[in-house]
């Protein structure tokens, strides 16, 4: 009997750590994020399974987190767009992502390297190889500069 009871609570405070993510996000189901986001997990991201999702409704920021079983992640705004995406298994991030400057850019000079990370704000596209070269883009693909 005891064994049962301490098995139980264990298991409810483990739900209720799972709730909620350390820096007050909450962990929605997939069907809650915006369907511009679930779109393009289900287009870009088929050969993997979503492990939690993540919604922080700050006043300032509500976003969305979707981490999948392998540990990679998506950032998506409040409308669903993406914002970073990182993915560090043997392909990175889904070349369908990247803008055609940054690949080709990539191809030329960083030959058998590929972007295992990608973010996006207003002017700029930053970017991380698989070797830890981190590069600075402009919106329209162009290299700008090597960041640190």
């Amino acid at each position: 009997m005891k064994k049962t009871i301490v098995m139980s609570a264990t298991i409810v405070a483990a739900m209720s750590l799972a709730a909620c993510h350390e820096d007050g996000k909450k962990v929605i189901d997939f069907s809650e994020l915006p369907l511009t986001a679930q779109t393009f997990v289900q287009t870009h991201f088929t050969d993997k399974l979503v492990s939690t999702v993540f919604h922080d409704n700050e006043v300032a920021d509500n976003e969305y987190e979707v981490i999948f079983t392998d540990g990679a992640n998506i950032d998506f705004t409040s409308n669903g767009e993406w914002d970073e995406v990182e993915d560090r298994d043997t392909n990175g991030v889904p070349t369908a992502i990247i803008p055609l400057g940054v690949i080709d850019y990539v191809a030329a000079n960083h030959a058998g390297l590929y972007v295992v990370q990608i973010g996006k704000d207003r002017n700029n596209y930053d970017v991380e190889l698989n070797n830890t070269i981190e590069l600075v883009f402009n919106k329209n693909g162009e290299f700008l500069r090597y960041d640190d």
